[in-house]
C-alpha cells in the first residue's frame, strides 16, 4: 500500500503543543520505516499518483489536459494563479462561447469530464505536461519553455483566452459578487495511461484523484480509509494535509492517518498479508525529509530506531 501525504514534512507555521497519542504512534512507525529515496525536486502529489497509476509522458497525438479555471493576480514582476469558486453551468457556457474562436484557431476543444472537471483536448506534437495544481496554484507563474509545437500552441491559446475573458460580463458579475473572475486556465497533463502500474485502486485525492483513477480505468473511493485492510494494491491520498487552514486541523488529519489509515493495516503487515507500507511526501523539499519511507514486517520490530516526528 502506498500512502501519499503531501505536506507531511512541512515546517509548522505555529506550535500547538504536544502531539496527541495517535500522532506519537505515527511518528514511531515513521521512524521504524526505512528511507528508500532522497527528496529532490518536489513533483506534486498528482504527478506521483499518475506515475503509480501507469501514466507516462506523451510526445504526440491526441492528448488531454486538466483545464482548471483560475483567477490571475498581478505581482511585482509576475502573475499568480488562484483557484476560483464553482463556475455555474450558464457561466461556463458563456465563457466557452466567447473562447470558441481561440479554440478553433488552436485546433482544441474544451469538454466537461464526468466528474465536472474541465478538460482541454488537442492533437499536437511534442511533450508538454505543465505543473500540477498543488505546486503551481498560489505561486508565481514562470514562462514555460516553448520547445515544441504543443507548447507554442498552448501558449498562444492561453493568452488568447485571457484576452477573450477580460471584462467578460460573466467575470464582471462574479467580481461584483466577490467570487473571483475566471481569467484563464491552469493546464496540466498526467500523460497517457497504459503503462505498468503499482496499484489498482485509489482512495482519496478528491476530484483530481477520481479523475486520474477514471482515466486509468481504476476503482476510486472518496474516503482515504476505505481501502481493505488486507489488500495492498492501493494508493491512499490525504491531499488535505498539503494546506490545512489551521494547525489544529493538521493535527486532526495526522491523527486520522494514524488511527484510520496506518493502524488498521499493521496486523496485515505482521501476518504477511501486506508486503509493505510506503509513505511518500511528494512536496518535501530537499533536506526537509526523506522522499520515501518503506515500512515492512521486520521494520515494525526495530524498536531501537528513533521516531520521525511529522
Amino acid at each position: 500500500m502506498i500512502v501519499l501525504l503531501p505536506g507531511l514534512w512541512a515546517a509548522p507555521r505555529t506550535t500547538v503543543g504536544e502531539p496527541s497519542r495517535p500522532v506519537r504512534r505515527l511518528a514511531r512507525w515513521l521512524g521504524r520505516a526505512r528511507a528508500s529515496g532522497d527528496s529532490g525536486a518536489a513533483p506534486g502529489w498528482e504527478a506521483v499518483l499518475a506515475e503509480r497509476l501507469g501514466y507516462r509522458p506523451q510526445g504526440g497525438g491526441a492528448r488531454t489536459w486538466l483545464a482548471q479555471p483560475v483567477q490571475l493576480t498581478p505581482g511585482m514582476k509576475d502573475l499568480v494563479a488562484h483557484p476560483v469558486d464553482a463556475v455555474a453551468e450558464s457561466e461556463r457556457e458563456a465563457l466557452w462561447a466567447a473562447a470558441q474562436p481561440e479554440l478553433e484557431a488552436a485546433g482544441a476543444r474544451l469538454v466537461v469530464a464526468a466528474d465536472g472537471l474541465w478538460e482541454l483536448c488537442m492533437d499536437a506534437e511534442g511533450e508538454v505536461g505543465g505543473v500540477p495544481p498543488s505546486l503551481g496554484l498560489g505561486q508565481a507563474m514562470s514562462a514555460p519553455p516553448l520547445r515544441s509545437e504543443a507548447a507554442r500552441r498552448l501558449q498562444v491559446l492561453t493568452t488568447g483566452l485571457q484576452m477573450a475573458w477580460f471584462q467578460h460580463p460573466v467575470n464582471l458579475q462574479r467580481e461584483r459578487d466577490g467570487r473571483g473572475a475566471v481569467h484563464g486556465l491552469w493546464l496540466w497533463s498526467p500523460g497517457q495511461p497504459g503503462a505498468a502500474r503499482a496499484a489498482s485502486r485509489v482512495c482519496g485525492g478528491g476530484a483530481l484523484g477520481r479523475w486520474l483513477a477514471a482515466g486509468a480505468g481504476l476503482d476510486w473511493q472518496a474516503d482515504p480509509a476505505a481501502a481493505p485492510a488486507e489488500q495492498g494494491d492501493t494508493v491512499v491520498v490525504v491531499d488535505a494535509l498539503a494546506a490545512p487552514p489551521i494547525p489544529e486541523r493538521r493535527l486532526e488529519l495526522l491523527e486520522s492517518v494514524a488511527t484510520e489509515v496506518v493502524g488498521p493495516r499493521l496486523p496485515g503487515l505482521l501476518r504477511g498479508q501486506l508486503t509493505m507500507l510506503e509513505f511518500i511526501d511528494p512536496q518535501a523539499e530537499a533536506g526537509t525529509g526523506p522522499g520515501s519511507l518503506v515500512l515492512g514486517r521486520g521494520d515494525l520490530l526495530a524498536f531501537w530506531r528513533r521516531p520521525r516526528r511529522p
